[in-house]
């Protein structure tokens, strides 16, 4: 059983389950739109989602004096790996494709700067997944303006709900300077904002085209930012709160 806790601990700490979340998301829209898969675009996706989330949740520990490479040697190693792969199925992709990822990199290396800004936090993270899974995938295909632009805000404003459990549990630990949503404004009005971030996220599906599982995603995130707190386990947030999309693909995956 502790072999099998110490593989399920680096499966989180690697950032493989928030990966597969991702992943999950991309899959989802694929269906919705009828999109073909591009296997190189989803596997850049995802190892790129590895690897960037790793790099900015372990920064500053990894430029600290109490880094230890023995320690975290599993973590880098992966990291490294999905490095590499990213690299290798970057250069399979379309010149779009590339040029997308680019202008995303640039926001993701700007986020630890402009964290610090409370409005920012949530909306560079909600921005920057919104931008991976809705607008990328959907480059090479010939959606109408509007319906892209509709897609994308609706997604927004899910990924913000999403976050919302993960800013409340955080709160504990984000430094007081900071300023967080849950900060600024306390737990209960944060709360309340993320069942806002739904309520625009169900009017926005009706108007793009209802599914029926929108409204079912989006009541298991609001079951989850009701019961959230700075009290939750880690594992709350860090993998029931990201398998949320997983099954959200399940659903569409075996019920479309």
């Amino acid at each position: 059983m502790l072999v099998l806790k110490q593989i399920f601990d680096l499966y989180i700490k690697s950032s493989l389950h928030v990966a597969f979340a991702i992943f999950s998301l991309v899959k989802v829209v694929e269906l919705s739109l009828n999109i073909s898969s591009n296997v190189f675009l989803e596997r850049a996706i995802f190892s790129g989602s590895v690897f960037g989330y790793s790099v900015l949740k372990y920064y500053e520990f990894w430029k600290s004096t109490k880094f230890s490479v023995h320690k975290n040697n599993s973590v880098l190693g992966i990291t490294t790996v999905a490095f590499l792969t990213f690299v290798i199925c970057f250069f399979q992709l379309k010149f779009c494709f590339q040029i997308a990822f680019l202008q995303i990199f640039f926001l993701v290396v700007l986020y630890p700067f402009l964290r610090k800004y409370w409005f920012l936090k949530i909306a560079i993270v909600s921005i920057c997944v919104t931008y991976v899974v809705s607008y990328i995938p959907t480059l090479d295909t010939k959606m109408l303006f509007f319906f892209n632009t509709i897609l994308q805000v609706k997604l927004f404003f899910l990924i913000c709900a999403l976050l919302i459990p993960f800013e409340i549990y955080d709160s504990q630990h984000d430094a007081i300077t900071l300023q967080t949503i849950p900060q600024k404004f306390g737990i209960k009005k944060t709360k309340y904002l993320g069942y806002l971030f739904l309520i625009c996220f169900c009017i926005l599906s009706l108007i793009l085209r209802f599914e029926r599982f929108d409204v079912v995603i989006a009541i298991v995130i609001g079951f989850f930012i009701r019961f959230s707190s700075t009290k939750n386990s880690k594992y709350y947030t860090s993998f029931w709160v990201e398998s949320i999309p997983i099954l959200w693909w399940w659903l569409v995956l075996i019920f479309k």
